[in-house]
């Protein structure tokens, strides 16, 4: 039975989509996914929606693995990584202009897991 919960669409293609790399294999994700989203009641698998959040994702990924050359890099007096180390605003600003089917609250969630997987782990 489908459980009422604070899942949407577009996070859980992307919690499973942040751990896919080039080598890894795009079936095994998508089967993930679609499994995810029977389970959260989201709707049925869509291809096209799964491809645009996976661009997301690698441009997230090559942005935040950028370091102190991204452009929503902020050097902090910290010698340890911080969440506080990247533009959070200014970036969820400029991904929501190029992601515009990405809803707010779901970029907002979207951008702390892929700082946090990318960055600070």
């Amino acid at each position: 039975m489908a459980e009422t919960s604070e899942q949407s669409y577009d996070y859980v293609c992307f919690s499973d989509l942040a751990y896919e790399f080039d080598f890894c294999d795009l079936k095994e994700a998508e089967k993930k996914i679609k499994r995810k989203l029977r389970y959260y009641g989201l709707g049925k698998y869509d291809q096209e929606r799964v491809d645009y959040v996976r661009k997301l994702k690698n441009n997230l990924f090559k942005e935040i693995r950028l370091y102190d050359k991204s452009e929503y890099y902020i050097p902090s007096k910290s010698e340890f990584a911080e969440f506080t180390d990247f533009d959070y605003e200014k970036m969820k600003g400029d991904f929501l202009k190029k992601y515009d089917k990405i809803n707010d609250s779901d970029m907002s969630r979207i951008l702390n897991f892929a700082i946090y997987l990318y960055y600070m782990r």
